[in-house]
């Protein structure tokens, strides 16, 4: 039986290089920690990140704006947190130039501006500083994991006003708009307009991780007659970090089918007996074949839909394309634990019972 493991994961240069395709340098590889994001909600919560007082209606210049990248609801006593938010609050702020934007994350994000050709895995390594002074440049926070942290960007005085899109390089469809006003210029909002507004979106998408989690299909059976585990649920906002059901009886002989294909914002794996100290990058190969006795390591392999690799730029990578389906064979009875090697610091953990 695999004892339920909540491990820090790093990746450290030499494994991220065999990750990049050939030519890639050594800089553009850093160290990962994929750890889950549920317990940084008991550290960060939304109304301690919310709280400046309302402003006069004239800002004062160099003023410090706050974004929330990310929200989490926190453990309820399953396994793992019910669901994340995977965007910005807010979505779209009007800054003067010279002001700064403190980006707070709760769970794993990057802060990325001008995103550069190559895979994800080179932008774990902080790049560009903390100024934006040119629109053409490239700014990067780096990975940044669910402890508590933040990231300021500072606007310069002298960047042309305009639109500014950062993104997370993390997770699809995660983009914060910034509105460079000149210095002077009336703003359209206030930081209480803004925190308003950011407690709105943030409780908005935490109840449909909720609707969706509470709607999760359950003991289906898949066009070929195979029982049926949804790994993660979500929507283009939010994210489940669980699996559905999180336990699971069938016969011996029996085969199970996990797919990953209703959460579109998460990567994920299905794997079995993943040994403590196994490179990071072998955790997202696929091993084991398409039976299981409960002896040695099955696992899927990286999961992601066609979007989400082309997201995270992938070609030239050993990782599959729009690997969504994964299915494994019981060969004998037992009651065999698994993991996503993602995110089972966050609790995404499940079991297999086979009578």
């Amino acid at each position: 039986m695999l004892a339920l493991r909540t491990r820090r994961i790093y990746l450290t240069a030499s494994a991220a290089a065999r990750m990049l395709p050939r030519g890639t340098t050594g800089g553009e590889v850093a160290m990962i920690r994929l750890v889950g994001a549920a317990t940084a909600a008991a550290v960060l919560s939304i109304s301690g990140i919310f709280t400046s007082p309302a402003l006069a209606k004239t800002v004062a210049p160099g003023h410090t704006w706050a974004v929330q990248a990310g929200s989490a609801l926190t453990f309820d006593g399953g396994p793992g947190p019910r669901g994340v938010g995977n965007r910005f609050y807010p979505a779209a702020i009007a800054i003067h130039q010279g002001d700064s934007i403190r980006f707070t994350p709760i769970g794993p994000h990057t802060i990325t501006y001008n995103r550069p050709a190559g895979p994800v895995f080179a932008m774990f390594a902080p790049s560009g500083g903390t100024t934006l002074a040119n629109p053409s440049a490239t700014l990067n926070s780096g990975f940044i994991g669910a402890g508590p942290g933040t990231f300021t960007v500072t606007f310069a005085s002298t960047l042309p006003a305009g639109r500014y899109n950062f993104i997370c390089a993390l997770h699809l469809g995660m983009k914060a708009t910034v509105d460079v006003m000149p210095a002077g210029a009336d703003l359209p909002k206030v930081d209480a307009d803004y925190a308003a507004i950011a407690q709105a979106q943030v409780t908005r998408d935490l109840a449909t991780a909720g609707r969706v989690s509470a709607a999760a299909t359950e003991d289906l059976e898949d066009e070929d007659g195979n029982a049926t585990v949804l790994v993660g649920a979500g929507t283009k906002r939010v994210s489940n970090l669980r699996f559905f059901p999180a336990a699971l009886t069938v016969r011996v002989g029996q085969t199970v089918t996990f797919l990953k294909t209703k959460d579109p914002t998460e990567p994920h794996t299905v794997s079995f007996n993943l040994p403590d100290g196994l490179d990071p990058v072998a955790e997202l190969l696929a091993m084991g074949g398409s039976t299981f006795d409960g002896k040695g390591v099955a696992s899927s392999g990286f999961l992601s839909t066609k979007e989400q690799y082309a997201y995270y730029q992938l070609n030239g990578t050993p990782l599959p394309v729009a690997m969504t389906k994964y299915s494994l064979t019981f060969t004998k009875a037992g009651d065999f634990k698994y993991v996503c090697a993602l995110h089972d610091g966050a609790g995404m953990f499940a079991e297999i019972h086979v009578r």
